[in-house]
């Protein structure tokens, strides 16, 4: 069976690729992280019966037992601290969790971690339950003080495992070749995609994402004092490499500058990384959240 046979669409007049990663809803124009899955049992209400299991070895992290917190519903983040680099995974709109599971609970591959639902913090409808999966790197330990300044109306209560600090990969092409052995480890697999967008960040700050995935990225040299640095971002933004520049910023004015860009991924409806302002290239309201978390606003 092809993989659309188990993801969950939009709604009954949409594609099965509105279940997907990437660009796939609204004609393109807005984007989804993660794979939402089918359930393939369900009772005779209605309710999905399927178990969600844990799709790696890992520690919680984090646990969300109350759907009206969160547009995940009730979810929980597992931190795959063995994997290089330790990438995240997330389980969302869980019907419940396993009982017995806490933050900082080891789990294993295949462990039940709960049951599939439709559960969110907007409605679901029934016969769309499904399981939102995502795997991804974290932007940064600091998230709380980037919400602080936001001043947003509602309280962040999911710490630094909220949706905005957690950068997803496409799970599609990572469990594709992975499944064929084309790679080893995660960060294989990392420096195999391409290059979106590098941009040079003025900066004295050494983001902890460095310290986090010393493998992605390059830390300065003790006793040298760093002033900028370039950071590469892959499809969608995914951070994938962040090294001290070896030149300061062109312009004495701007704290961020384009060094390269891929135009082709340009041409996606959603999720540009690079707009132009006037005659400059400038990061897009998404790049710049990114950039925010991992260097501080």
């Amino acid at each position: 069976m092809g993989y659309s046979a188990f993801l969950q669409k939009t709604g009954p007049d949409k594609a099965f690729s509105s279940g997907a990663f990437g660009c796939v809803r609204n004609n393109g124009h807005k984007f989804h992280e993660g794979l939402d899955l089918y359930p393939l049992k369900r009772d005779g209400r209605g309710r999905a019966e399927d178990k969600v299991f844990s799709a790696m070895d890992g520690v919680v992290r984090h646990l969300n037992a109350t759907s009206g917190y969160s547009a995940y519903g009730k979810y929980l983040v597992l931190e795959h601290t063995t994997l290089n680099p330790p990438l995240y995974s997330l389980y969302a709109h869980l019907a419940s969790v396993e009982p017995g599971l806490k933050v900082g609970s080891p789990v294993q591959v295949a462990q039940v971690l709960g049951k599939m639902g439709n559960t969110a913090s907007y409605r679901i409808p029934l016969d769309r339950s499904h399981l939102h999966f995502e795997i991804g790197l974290r932007l940064t330990d600091n998230f709380q003080s980037w919400y602080d300044k936001k001043k947003y109306t509602t309280r962040n209560r999911h710490g630094n495992f909220s949706g905005f600090n957690l950068v997803g990969i496409d799970p599609l092409p990572f469990y594709s070749e992975y499944k064929k052995k084309s790679f080893a480890t995660p960060l294989e697999y990392l420096r195999s995609l391409p290059v979106t967008a590098k941009v040079r960040v003025r900066s004295t700050r050494t983001p902890d994402f460095v310290r986090r995935y010393s493998t992605l990225c390059k830390a300065p040299v003790k006793g040298t004092n760093v002033s900028a640095w370039d950071c590469s971002f892959g499809p969608y933004g995914i951070p994938l490499r962040i090294e001290p520049a070896t030149q300061p910023i062109a312009s004495k004015t701007s704290k961020y500058q384009i060094l390269s860009l891929d135009l082709a991924a340009q041409q996606k409806p959603c999720r540009r990384l690079v707009v132009k302002k006037g005659s400059s290239l400038v990061p897009a309201e998404q790049l710049l959240v990114y950039l925010e978390l991992l260097f501080g606003s």
